[in-house]
Parts: C-alpha cells; structure tokens; sequence
C-alpha cells in the first residue's frame, strides 16, 4: 500500500468526507484535494531531508511519534480536536520550513489544482499530521522489505534513518520510497 493510499483511507474514507465538507467541494474533488496538498507535502519532506542545510531533527522526531499514525485510524476526532489546528501549524512548519514555505506549497497546489489558495491554506495544517503518520506507517508497512527498513545505526538523524541501503546517500532511498508509495 502507498503512502496516498494510507492517507486517502484514513479511517476508512472520513478523512475524505471531512475534507470535502471543510473544502466545500463534492468526494471526488476532495479526493483531488488530498492528492495534490499530500503530493506536495511528501514533496517538502523529501526536499527537507535531501538538503545538507536542513537539520531535520524534529522531522525525525514526528516519524518516531505513533500518535500521527493512529490518527489514520480515527481522523475525524483529530479533525474535530480544536488545538490540532495549532499543532497542525507546527507540523507543517517542520515540513515546509516556514509561514512563508507553507504558502508557496498552497500557491502551487491551487495552481496545479484550480482551487481557491485560500482552501488550500485550511488543508494544509489539518492534513500535516495525516502525512507525517502516513510517513510513518509507510516505514513501518510490511510492504517495505527488512533489509530495506530505516535502522537507527550509521548516520544520525533522520538522515539515516531514511539511508535504508546504507550507502551514505538517501536520495535513491527517499525517491524510490516515494516513488513506490505515494502512488
């Protein structure tokens, strides 16, 4: 299973009707919706952990956390939580690296998509936590063979935790993985 196919079940489809209810828009497009704002985000992650100039430890720390991936399993109470949007906020700030990277990514995806940037800017601190557990149970899926499971020895941080060949590079490490489970 991909990382958008546990995103796009999250509690078996109402993840999908709290967005379209929140967005406004029918199913359909709130399934557009979720791939495009969690493409993007899966994007930002990966270019976080590719650039030497990141440190990406709160990232790490988000992936090590089960709760964000528990949250798949009941979303709505995540959704219906009033300070997840405050955390929500945090999340997507250790994603996309600021207020400002935030934006950008709603800006893109409302050019991409056709909608309003301004509901765009509303998924993004809703779905963030959805996309770090999905993330997280991507890593831990029994899909992603052992050998190729992030281990905590070599290099540190998320960096090695991401370097699953263990060749000191995890740029063909994050790209296959999300190339294999984003779609």
């Amino acid at each position: 299973m991909g990382l958008m196919d546990i995103l796009m079940q999250a509690g078996g489809g109402s993840l999908l009707n709290q967005v379209a209810k929140q967005a406004g828009v029918n199913p359909d497009q709130a399934q557009d919706l979720i791939k495009s704002v969690g493409s993007a985000m899966f994007g930002q992650v990966k270019g976080r952990v590719e650039s030497p100039k990141v440190n990406s430890t709160k990232l790490e720390d988000l992936l090590k956390d089960s709760k964000y991936a528990n949250m798949l399993d009941k979303p709505e109470e995540h959704l219906q939580n009033p300070h997840m949007k405050e955390r929500g906020n945090d999340i997507l700030s250790y994603i996309t690296g600021s207020k400002e990277g935030s934006r950008e990514v709603a800006s893109q995806v409302s050019k991409k998509t056709g909608f309003d940037v301004s509901i765009i800017k509303s998924l993004l601190p809703m779905l963030a936590p959805l996309v770090i557990g999905s993330l997280t149970k991507g890593l831990a899926s029994d899909d992603v063979p052992v050998n190729m499971k992030p281990s905590n020895s070599g290099a540190g941080g998320l960096m090695g935790m991401l370097d699953f060949d263990k060749d000191g590079s995890v740029l063909d490490d994050v790209a296959g993985l999300a190339m294999k489970y984003i779609f």
